[in-house]
């Protein structure tokens, strides 16, 4: 395998582009005419400070709010109120202030890592040109590599900062806009466009006063917010665990927008213009986690967001495919970019060497749908051709193993390594378990839409049906832990490794597992042991919930809920003072992540059953849910007390939610039938019992 390996290693080519920060508005006093930048002097870039810090606002005590239902932070102080927002609904960043009517215009500037090509500063505002790099390779991996500054095909940015004193408050609007024409497509909007553009927004913003912008913001709040509600009692952890939850449904309504790309690393809150791992895209997890909880938590604009996205990698994967490993179908490996980069980066094959990427977004795609309310046959009609594309690229991957079974080649484990017999350390395998399971649930997927669409006879689809039988299901160890690579009892480099790759089928798949996949999964989970980074605390809390066990979810949630930073100490899992989620560092898929993490514990669905608190960690003990969902779509509004649940209503979405659906909580069950999509009541009575939670 370490001939074959290096040989694989060859096939990366290039590095998928960066997610990089516009800069730091700065409102200072003093004069405003005349003002330079920092950077302003020479043109060259100006570091920003990565860190966010707060400047005392006036006499202290001060306090500061930032309301999630309103996107709207504020600054209440002795010397007056500051709020701050940015509108969706004219597309600019809004601060309002104190000021003296008789005093001037503070002096606004703009810190920007990004090149200056043009700035003109006015008593009332600032216009700037920006220009990004034109090639930046993740400052992790790129050997020393510069940074390319090449003026053809970098993207530009127009920002213009527009200021006014409105009786004894100033109100400061910036716009920003960018040569960006879209998913796929090369960023060269014409210049004079943006600038017209963006000097429209500022101009139209600062025209409507503080009022007005107060009120057209609140009128036009990010999509699907209000739909689902997440309230924990009992003790000041479970109070905080609510707050990460809304904050999580914030965050990913706030950065997974229709009409732009999907949440990256950092999402859009990277300060960094050499972030980590370049704020972009990794596919062997952290995109998938970062979109876990649109269905089951309900944020629908955020999982066409994704949708679209995956339709852009399809078209540019193709030719990937065929390329590389002469495939129909397409293919994406470990990263990508909004320009639709699909191919293997340079780097180590352990992460590198993983063309499967695909296949996981496919089954994302299909996981979000299924709480969509829609019927099966509709939902087949629109997938179908999908995956049969995925099915396509997987049957080109497909190899007879030594033992007869079909596997995958080039396969790895995402990340992870292991020794051969010459002690050699080593990722590339034959038919991963993370692989086994992607290609399993994509051809189970393909066969029933195809049985639903009357495409059984399909030569994809029967070449998919053939397949299935000869790919190997989740295979056990003699140590009864499941198998993560070809071959039983192979030496990990690192048995408490943080990927947890080949548990997929576990969580976030959605084929119940059997009760010795449960027990060998549930030995994997206990050698993996618990300390993790923090979007690994997430996969092992949704792993733990899918077996019930309430007492490992317990320890995982107070580990991800800890202080990241300790003096004296390295950085941890945990939540930095912000609640940004630590990986370390600062990634965005954990704040996100823990969304349906949490809601795994309150209900799951997956089964064929609505399972209610399947995993009562005392944490989650006593609450109230609104508008959580189950599939194949139903909104939850459930109350709870120290386990027991005292109210219950279920809505059908849609038509495919109607019929007759058996609620579960630990032993007891009941039959609730849905004739329409009004709400129904669920005598809670005869769930009143439940078993204690599973330990080990």
């Amino acid at each position: 395998m370490r001939a074959a390996q290096d040989a694989i290693e060859e096939l990366g080519s290039s590095w998928s582009q960066a997610y990089l920060p516009v800069g730091d508005l700065l409102i200072e006093p003093g004069p405003s005419a005349d003002a330079q930048s920092p950077s302003a002097a020479n043109g060259a870039p100006a570091p920003v400070d990565p860190t966010p810090s707060t400047t005392p606002v006036g006499p202290s005590p001060a306090e500061r709010i930032l309301d999630l239902a309103r996107a709207e932070h504020t600054i209440h102080a002795a010397t007056g109120t500051q709020w701050t927002a940015v509108s969706l609904a004219d597309e600019v960043l809004i601060h309002a202030m104190p000021w003296p009517a008789d005093a001037p215009l503070p002096r606004l500037t703009l810190a920007t890592p990004l090149r200056i090509e043009q700035q003109e500063q006015s008593p009332d505002g600032l216009e700037m040109l920006l220009r990004a790099p034109s090639d930046q390779r993740a400052v992790d991996f790129r050997d020393e590599e510069p940074i390319v500054w090449d003026p053809e095909g970098a993207s530009r940015a127009a920002v213009v900062v527009r200021a006014r004193r409105e009786g004894e408050r100033l109100l400061v609007v910036c716009a920003i806009g960018t040569t960006w024409q879209g998913l796929g497509r090369m960023p060269d909007r014409p210049l004079e466009d943006v600038l017209a553009q963006t000097r429209a927004q500022a101009a139209s913003a600062l025209d409507r006063g503080e009022q007005q912008l107060r009120e057209r913001h609140h009128a036009t709040p990010l999509p699907d917010l209000d739909a689902v509600s997440l309230q924990l009692t009992g003790s000041p952890e479970a109070e905080l665990l609510s707050t990460m939850w809304a904050y999580g449904r914030y965050l990913l309504a706030a950065s997974s927008r229709e009409g732009l790309p999907p949440a990256t690393l950092q999402g859009i809150w990277n300060a960094q213009l050499e972030a980590p791992w370049s704020s972009n895209y990794t596919t062997n997890i952290n995109l998938e986690m970062n979109h876990w909880g649109v269905g089951v938590a309900h944020l629908p604009a955020a999982a066409r967001t994704f949708a679209a996205w995956v339709a852009m990698l399809r078209e540019q994967g193709q030719e990937t495919a065929q390329r590389l490993y002469g495939a129909d179908g397409w293919a994406l490996h470990h990263n990508a970019d909004p320009w639709g980069y699909t191919d293997p980066v340079r780097g180590d094959a352990s992460w590198a060497t993983w063309p499967v990427g695909g296949l996981w977004m496919e089954r994302e795609i299909d996981a979000h749908l299924r709480f969509s309310g829609r019927t099966r046959e509709d939902l087949a009609a629109e997938r179908f051709p999908a995956l049969r594309e995925a099915a396509r690229f997987a049957l080109a991957l497909l190899r007879e193993g030594d033992d007869g079974h079909l596997v995958t080649f080039p396969s790895i484990s995402p990340e992870n390594l292991y020794r051969d017999a010459q002690g050699d350390v080593v990722a590339l395998t034959a038919g991963s378990g993370m692989d086994r399971w992607l290609v399993r649930e994509t051809f189970t997927h393909l066969l029933e839409a195809a049985e639903l669409t009357g495409h059984g006879e399909d030569a994809v689809v029967t070449a998919a049906r053939e397949a299935l039988g000869r790919v190997a299901e989740v295979r056990i160890g003699a140590d009864g832990r499941v198998i993560e690579w070809h071959a039983d009892d192979l030496p990990e480099v690192e048995p408490t490794h943080r990927h947890l790759s080949h548990l997929g089928f576990l969580y976030p798949g959605d084929v119940p597992a059997t009760p010795e996949q449960e027990a060998a999964a549930t030995a994997t989970m206990l050698a993996r042991g618990d300390e993790a980074t923090g979007w690994s605390l997430v996969w092992k809390t949704g792993i733990w919930a899918r077996l019930g066990r309430a007492d490992r979810v317990q320890r995982l949630l107070e580990m991800y809920l800890r202080p990241a930073e300790r003096e004296g100490e390295r950085d941890r899992a945990g939540l930095y003072p912000n609640l940004f989620s630590a990986h370390p560092p600062f990634q965005i898929d954990g704040n996100l992540g823990i969304v349906a993490a949490v809601a795994e514990c309150l209900v799951q669905s997956h089964r064929g059953q609505i399972e209610l608190l399947p995993a009562p960690a005392p944490m989650l003990t006593t609450g109230t849910v609104r508008g959580l969902r189950a599939r194949p779509g139903i909104a939850l509004d459930m109350t709870w007390q120290d386990g027991e649940i005292t109210a219950l209503t279920l809505t059908a979405l849609g038509p495919g939610a109607l019929g007759v659906h058996t609620l579960r909580h630990g032993e007891r069950t009941v039959d609730v039938e849905l004739t329409d999509l009004s709400p129904v009541s669920v005598d809670v009575v005869g769930l009143a019992l439940h078993a204690s939670p599973r330990c080990l």
